[in-house]
């Protein structure tokens, strides 16, 4: 096999090093609120009192097996070259978890709630975005230092004009930055994402060649009430949650919602249509729905709707969704079973280890060339390698 393509991984600085990662003045705004979930999320934890540098022996078990900050790289990203390397990795993706937790503050109607803090007292959205630009500002200094097998995403902020949003976007661009990450959960500018008024930013991400993507975490919020799961005892976060995903029934198996209604929006309002060469991921949303999806898309629009949207689409939508769209299984699904019921849309799924996060199950490389076995050896190369080539271009 050839090397692998790994669509996402993490910078897992703790807390105690934001300030001396991502500036002093944006951490002591931080600290001042006293976010509650800093101190409580015990899955991926965002504080390791007395972790005070990437020091830890670059091997096989602690870069399969060690989960969290104290993982090799997981601070300091000049090391994640050598960690790659370990993983037989040619390239990967780096998402936030700082820029996360910025980006949750920013866009998240349930932060308060969820993190642990008093709106009235505080202007959180704002120091949010102050964060996201200390996040960007991170991005694109690794993005310069580093590697280009090392792509750190840069966060747009959607809640904006569509000029805005292209300004942001191409100065993310203009640093050197390869890949962007947009919130799931809210209509950029305000309104679809298939609106013309958003063409230019699609435009300039396909033509630079850039991935646009959204990722677990930034999907709270999305369904106007948060009571579905309130007063049932299952639905109860565990202790095992973390700042992405509130571990329970009801939340974890609701996580694509947003993302198959971004991407059904895309698709049947013309979107790849217009910009065949953009590159879509919808990265640690689970991948299940995404062959059901094509099926549904495709259905609908053969049957009910082929005249309206006979001017709007020239393929079948589970061709852009093959062509233009990439998609991440967690390590426990069953892969082989999507591969025999959706090999029309194979091209979708594309390996994540989700480094150095828990989601990302020990040795996930291993475990899903074993839910593979018995696939053909090119679907396995795909899954692996080639698919992945849509959200990390050479």
């Amino acid at each position: 096999m050839t090397a692998i393509l790994d669509i996402d991984s993490h910078e897992m600085a703790p807390l105690e090093l934001w300030g001396e990662i991502f500036g002093e003045d944006v951490a002591r705004e931080i600290h001042a609120v006293g976010f509650d979930i800093l101190t409580r999320t015990r899955a991926n934890p965002l504080s390791v009192p007395g972790l005070v540098a990437d020091t830890v022996e670059i091997n096989h078990e602690t870069v399969w097996e060690l989960k969290g900050a104290s993982a090799p790289s997981a601070i300091d990203l000049h090391r994640r070259p050598a960690v790659l390397d370990e993983m037989g990795v040619a390239r990967q993706l780096v998402f936030p978890t700082f820029g996360l937790f910025a980006l949750i503050l920013v866009n998240d109607p349930n932060a308060p709630q969820w993190l642990g803090y008093d709106p009235t007292r505080f202007d959180v959205p704002a120091i949010g975005k102050r964060c996201v630009a200390a996040h960007n500002e991170w991005a694109a200094d690794i993005t310069r230092s580093t590697t280009d097998r090392v792509r750190p995403v840069g966060i747009v902020l959607t809640d904006a004009s569509p000029a805005d949003i292209v300004e942001q976007a191409r100065a993310l661009i203009d640093s050197g930055i390869r890949a962007l990450m947009i919130p799931a959960n809210i209509p950029p500018a305000g309104a679809s994402p298939a609106h013309p008024q958003m063409d230019e930013f699609w435009h300039l991400a396909a033509e630079a060649d850039v991935p646009v993507t959204i990722h677990l975490g930034t999907d709270n919020g999305f369904l106007a009430s948060s009571a579905w799961s309130k007063g049932v005892e299952v639905f109860h976060p565990s202790d095992k949650s973390s700042i992405e995903l509130p571990i329970e029934p009801y939340r974890a198996t609701n996580i694509h919602y947003c993302a198959e209604n971004m991407i059904s929006t895309m698709v049947l309002g013309g979107v790849f249509e217009r910009h065949p060469t953009l590159r879509f991921g919808a990265v640690e949303l689970a991948a299940g729905w995404a062959g059901p999806l094509a099926d549904r898309l495709d259905n609908w629009a053969a049957t009910m709707f082929a005249s309206r949207l006979k001017d709007t689409l020239t393929l079948k939508p589970s061709e852009y969704l093959a062509r233009n769209v990439r998609v991440t299984p967690f390590f426990f699904e069953p892969l082989a079973r999507y591969y025999q019921h959706h090999a029309n849309v194979w091209s979708m799924f594309a390996y994540a280890s989700d480094f150095p996060h828990v989601e990302g199950g020990k040795d996930s490389r291993a475990l899903l060339e074993k839910v593979l076995a018995d696939v053909p050896a090119e679907a396995r190369e795909a899954f692996f390698a080639t698919n992945g080539e849509l959200l990390l271009p050479a």
